[in-house]
């Protein structure tokens, strides 16, 4: 659509004759496509009230009377992505929004059309939504306020389309009625696939009917919860009655007569200021006689290890983990803090209240968090960021009081009342996690991520682990204590307590192991100075394959200095402008990549895809580690798996086969890397990951690697890296 100053004299002069003599409604379902072209007309609608086919996407804009409008309301109909219903969804609900000030774009996006049909819908929706953004205006649309608003499969889109924007780009308002599919998981996982984004600026509105399919009204009631938890402003409602499809009718069903005031209000009332944080206020908790108990024994004893928590941690003083207790803490003169019920403002009273009196240990670990999120048993359910506001109110009074002390700050535990799989509970513990792990300076404060090993790969919770998907049973302590002990022995400097490490070496974490041309920890320590910053949407974690392909941190010589990558141009021509972090490490091994994630390489970061390519370098013996074989290699890449499943739940991940390597098909190393192979594809079915093997394209029909695909016969020339990317570019798009 051409600029109102790009037309002709007489064409202009036309133009404002018409918008002089004729009212705004004269204006109403003009069509416009998705680049803002005037379109004759819409979709055909048939005698139903339904839109079977969309010949082309398009907008039909409603202008409101009232001038100036209030905004404009981008809507999205449903109809199961098989038909749009774009009366009772569509001109209805955009005449009672008319009435209300609100200029309406309803979306009539592509359905039907295959296996693909609802990406296409959701291109749809963000090319439209961009479109407003930029030409609104010129569409004769007001900015005030931009809002999306969708029901049934139109509210999945709205959420979806949410998840994809960035902050500055959300809306002022999003409208989910009756939303569906939004219980629907991502393959191997049980994390929904659609989720709020952790950074919030749009207000939501969410409403659904009791008697509307289970699934959906659990999956829109936790979604509502999750915005809330992670302080987003809003309102979720759960009407008695209604049903499903109840949209602007007339004569509105049973509860659902109500739900247009109710989103009207929502428009016209904004919502109030957060008040005190309570998560941050001094309280004093429910056993008294337990604290003055510890005031004695603080008053007795100097204690080298202090153990701060709620009932996770409370439990080792039960007989069943005193075993864990009497190996890896008793011998460090350990006291314990936890308290069974204890919320953030709790520990702080007891913390201002004398229990640290007197003492100087050499660690603090603090456990706390479950119960601030806990709705069934208290009163007050805090969001992830008065969470976050409490620990780090824990935090900074320890930091006071014991300035030479070093404090573990242990990740929220997974739990939650409501079974193995994730809810709000988890995800709102999950991001007041994220929001802390910040406090981490790796000199006083130290971040400790162990919930990978209560998890299964799809992100349910190990029974054994946790019997009650809460607690650790003792097998559980055991774990979390296994996994914290390499931080523990280090910053208590003595040696490790764990005494039964597998023979598996792939999966024991371990730093550096070789020598290489550029400087290991300098590389680390540039990952964890960078990665908030370049906040990606691509991970790749691998070893000097992935390391040498480009992008940052820079390829770098062993003084510091960059040097040109080896496949700049494949690398630019798969990811453009695209936000990637290269965690590609020269001679990593499994467990150094297992070392690397639990010391925060991925903490606090949010991809959509993460791309593993790891294993070649466990072929290989030297004086610092033995080759291991295609088990042990793909026991190591599982674990690194469950590390990237635990800390990005809503990443997909794309994971290589190891590539191929030596020159010739029979060489020794060959055979390890085909069963190694054989045994990953098993793994990834079993597992439900996408498993890529571009290895038949790297090399000859009869088997040769060439030098021109990889001048070493290890690491991939430009000409190597241009195959990965292609391969890669339906994988990270």
């Amino acid at each position: 659509m051409k600029n109102f100053s790009s037309l002709s004299g007489y064409t202009r002069y036309i133009a404002v004759f018409l918008l002089c003599c004729f009212p705004a409604a004269a204006w109403a379902q003009r069509c416009v496509s998705l680049e803002g072209a005037p379109l004759p007309k819409g979709n055909p609608v048939e005698k139903d009230d339904l839109v079977h086919l969309v010949r082309q996407p398009l907008l039909q804009l409603f202008p409101a009377g009232r001038q100036p409008a209030k905004g404009t309301v981008l809507l999205f109909p449903g109809g199961g992505y098989g038909v749009l219903a774009v009366k009772s969804e569509g001109s209805m609900t955009a005449a009672f929004l008319n009435k209300l000030g609100y200029d309406v774009a309803m979306l009539e996006y592509r359905i039907d059309a295959g296996p693909n049909t609802r990406d296409l819908a959701l291109a749809d929706a963000l090319a439209a939504w961009q479109l407003l953004r930029n030409k609104a205006r010129q569409l004769g649309l007001h900015t005030q306020t931009l809002s999306i608003m969708g029901y049934s499969a139109g509210g999945h889109l709205a959420a979806r389309t949410l998840q994809q924007l960035p902050l500055a780009a959300q809306p002022d308002n999003l409208m989910l009625i009756y939303p569906a599919y939004l219980h629907e998981t991502r393959p191997g996982s049980v994390y929904p696939a659609v989720l709020p984004p952790p950074v919030l600026r749009s207000r939501l509105f969410t409403l659904i009917a009791a008697d509307d399919v289970p699934e959906w009204v659990s999956s829109c009631t936790q979604y509502g919860k999750v915005w809330k938890g992670y302080d987003g402003k809003g309102h979720y409602i759960l009407l008695p009655d209604g049903g499903h499809g109840f949209g602007m009718q007339k004569q509105l069903p049973g509860a659902a007569a109500k739900w247009p005031s109710l989103l009207q209000a929502f428009l016209e009332k904004p919502d109030t200021a957060a008040g005190v944080n309570t998560a941050a206020v001094p309280t004093e908790g429910s056993n008294r006689k337990r604290h003055e108990q510890k005031l004695q024994e603080a008053a007795a004893l100097q204690y080298d290890l202090i153990m701060i928590g709620n009932s996770i941690t409370h439990n080792f003083e039960k007989p069943a983990y005193q075993a864990v207790w009497n190996q890896f803490f008793a011998p460090r003169k350990a006291l314990n803090l936890g308290f069974s019920g204890y919320r953030t403002e709790n520990i702080l009273w007891n913390i201002e209240h004398g229990e640290l009196k007197g003492q100087s240990p050499k660690v603090i670990t603090l456990e706390i968090g479950t119960n601030n999120i806990d709705e069934k048993n208290y009163p007050v359910r805090h969001t992830a960021g008065q969470l976050a506001g409490g620990i780090r109110a824990i935090v900074q009074r320890l930091r006071e009081k014991l300035p030479d002390t070093k404090i573990i700050l242990l990740r929220c535990f997974p739990g939650s009342y409501d079974g193995p799989n994730p809810t709000s509970h988890r995800m709102i513990l999950d991001r007041a996690s994220e929001l802390v792990s910040g406090l981490a300076d790796n000199r006083h404060v130290f971040y400790c991520d162990v919930n990978h090993v209560f998890l299964n790969l799809d992100g349910t919770i190990r029974q054994e682990q946790m019997p009650d998907w809460l607690h650790p049973s003792p097998a559980g302590a055991l774990a979390w204590a296994k996994a914290m002990e390499p931080l523990l022995s280090r910053l208590m400097e003595d040696h490790s307590r764990d005494t039964a490490l597998p023979a598996n070496t792939a999966i024991i974490p371990v730093s550096k192991l070789e020598n290489d041309s550029y400087d290991w920890w300098a590389r680390h320590a540039e990952v964890l100075r960078i990665k908030d910053s370049i906040n990606p949407e691509i991970v790749m974690i691998g070893n000097s394959i992935t390391h040498f392909f480009g992008g940052y941190p820079l390829v770098r010589s062993a003084n510091g200095q960059p040097r040109k990558p080896n496949g700049p141009e494949a690398w630019a021509a798969l990811f453009g402008s695209r936000r990637v972090l290269n965690l590609g490490f020269g001679w990593d091994r499994t467990q150094n990549v297992l070392w690397r994630l639990d010391n925060g390489e991925l903490d606090g970061l949010h991809p959509r895809t993460v791309v593993l390519l790891i294993g070649t370098n466990n072929t290989s013996q030297t004086n610092n580690a033995r080759a291991n074989t295609p088990a042990e290699i793909v026991e190591g890449i599982a674990a690194i798996c469950g590390r990237i499943r635990s800390k990005v739940p809503q990443a997909k991940i794309v994971l290589m086969a190891v590539l191929p390597r030596e020159q010739q098909p029979d060489h020794p190393r060959r055979a390890v890397i085909n069963e190694t192979n054989r045994l990953l594809t098993a793994f990834a079915a079993k597992e439900n990951i996408r498993l890529l093997d571009i290895g038949p394209k790297l090399l000859t029909p009869e088997g040769v690697l060439l030098k021109e695909i990889a001048g070493d016969f290890v690491h991939p020339t430009e000409k190597g890296y241009r195959i990965w990317a292609e391969a890669l570019k339906q994988e990270v798009l």
